[in-house]
């Protein structure tokens, strides 16, 4: 498979794209370096290098997602992703509304959330491609004279300083392709932003590492994932993560030692809305057992505090720690994120 671009700064229109098989032919034969190789074509496609986003994923009843809304390439494996984010963000707030568990304003959510995500993903992708040109430089690839470009290749075998600098460019612009295969921070930084959060008790947002792209903030600030931890039961099974608490259709109230009052307000509250919320205690002799920690170091709340988290796994809100009313709070919080 050979797989061609068009020279900088071509005319791409779609009539001057489509190509002759002599001149594929030509090109292919070209790229082996022996013009008399025998070539055949078996087939010939165009793939138009998207970076697009629409203003927009939703209007009125209408809802679109995946590569209708946003399209770009490949780099850092992030369309699928995405477009399966899509679908978890909305199909929760759908299933709530039509089963009358949320109010229809929550569907107007969705744009409000996943838009920014998309235009993030679409700008680190075609980012990607891009830091590909400093290599790409440095082994005279982009020069269109074969024999610049074998001067180029010719420079690597000096010992002296031409080729000392020709070999750490070459090496510097390999390493600038690293955030292609690990950009952690892109794929799990998303900070939702929306009625159906709740920010109010929260002073401001955490930042985000300097380099957002390849680290991830580990946080149960509002409007963003539920960490992972490991946990286990008292008697050591098989272990599993904070992350199989939540979900599954329903909302997810995780405690501490200290906060059986959560749990019964969320034994109250689920009756009070309609809406089933799980309720699980983590520590010392609780429901599941914070054996290697890592939920004591990521949960940003004292073991009486609480996080509430959406059936999509994003953290509605949470509280630092003990409330005198913990049920009119956490009542006052789900008819918010709701819109009941």
């Amino acid at each position: 498979m050979f797989i061609f671009l068009h020279a900088p700064g071509a005319d791409v229109t779609a009539d001057l794209m489509i190509a002759s098989n002599e001149e594929y032919l030509a090109r292919a034969r070209d790229v082996i370096g022996d013009p008399s190789v025998d070539v055949e074509i078996l087939n010939v496609s165009k793939w138009w290098i998207n970076e697009t986003v629409a203003e927009y994923y939703s209007d009125g009843n209408i809802f679109c997602l995946g590569d209708a809304v946003h399209r770009h390439p490949p780099f850092n494996g992030l369309g699928s992703n995405t477009c399966i984010q899509d679908a978890f963000n909305l199909a929760w707030k759908i299933e709530y509304v039509m089963s009358g568990k949320a109010g229809p304003k929550i569907l107007d959510t969705y744009n409000l959330e996943r838009q920014p995500v998309g235009m993030d993903v679409i700008t680190r992708a075609n980012q990607g491609l891009r830091d590909h040109v400093p290599w790409m430089q440095a082994i005279g690839m982009t020069e269109p004279d074969v024999e610049k470009r074998k001067a180029v290749l010719a420079e690597f075998e000096e010992k002296g300083e031409v080729g000392r600098r020709r070999r750490q460019d070459f090496h510097r612009g390999i390493e600038n392709t690293g955030t292609e295969f690990h950009g952690l921070g892109i794929e799990m930084n998303q900070q939702y932003r929306s009625e159906a959060v709740y920010h109010a008790d929260e002073p401001k947002a955490p930042a985000l590492p300097a380099d957002a792209v390849r680290e991830r903030l580990i946080s149960t600030y509002p409007g963003m994932r539920l960490p992972h931890a490991w946990l286990n039961t008292r008697v050591p099974g098989k272990q599993f993560s904070t992350i199989d608490l939540a979900g599954h259709g329903n909302f997810c109230l995780i405690t501490g030692p200290g906060g059986q009052a959560w749990k019964d307000a969320g034994d109250e509250v689920s009756k009070t809305v309609g809406v089933e919320i799980k309720s699980y205690s983590i520590g010392w002799k609780e429901d599941y057992e914070d054996v290697y920690c890592d939920w004591e170091k990521r949960r940003d709340i004292e073991e009486d505090g609480c996080v509430l988290v959406r059936p999509d796994r994003f953290v509605a809100w949470r509280s630092k720690g003990m409330i005198e009313d913990p049920k009119a709070k956490l009542e006052a919080v789900m008819k918010r994120v709701l819109f009941l």
